[in-house]
């Protein structure tokens, strides 16, 4: 029986696909520039520092405690979403509105939806095990584990 949590939506879409869980907090910036700078077909994490190194994340469900915050996180969201190569859907415990403006502005100027939903404790986010298929509703907030 699927097991359902409920978060906080920030931005719309439904996704399902499989789970890429990191306990690390995550710098889309960081992870996502170099493959957008090289019009990369992969996302591979870019972040020498983080324990998702050189792992592709393209078409997964990314989730992680809370994103590292620069200024350039909703651009870069935004473009790895409009060139489709980076992961479906964001769940994370806390999130950051720079990290929701690069999903908004997909949906607003390239009719893109793109999910992320935050609020639900990691504790539990955690029990997620890599590659298990996960749905993902931006809509109402909720986590679907299949």
């Amino acid at each position: 029986m699927p097991k359902i949590l409920k978060g906080r939506s920030l931005s719309s879409g439904i996704v399902e696909g499989k789970a890429m869980v990191t306990k690390q907090p995550f710098s889309i910036s960081a992870a996502f520039t170099f493959p957008l700078v090289q019009f990369s077909k992969k996302c591979k994490v870019a972040d020498r520092t983080h324990e998702l190194y050189k792992k592709d994340v393209k078409d997964k469900i990314l989730i992680f405690p809370y994103p590292i915050g620069t200024t350039t996180l909703g651009f870069v969201l935004l473009e790895v979403i409009v060139r489709k190569i980076g992961p479906k859907a964001i769940i994370c415990e806390k999130g950051e509105p720079l990290m929701s403006s690069g999903a908004l502005a997909a949906e607003i100027f390239f009719d893109l939806q793109f999910p992320i939903v935050d609020q639900i404790d990691f504790s539990e986010l955690e029990k997620i095990e890599d590659g298990t298929i996960v749905r993902v509703n931006g809509n109402d907030g909720t986590i679907e584990i299949i």
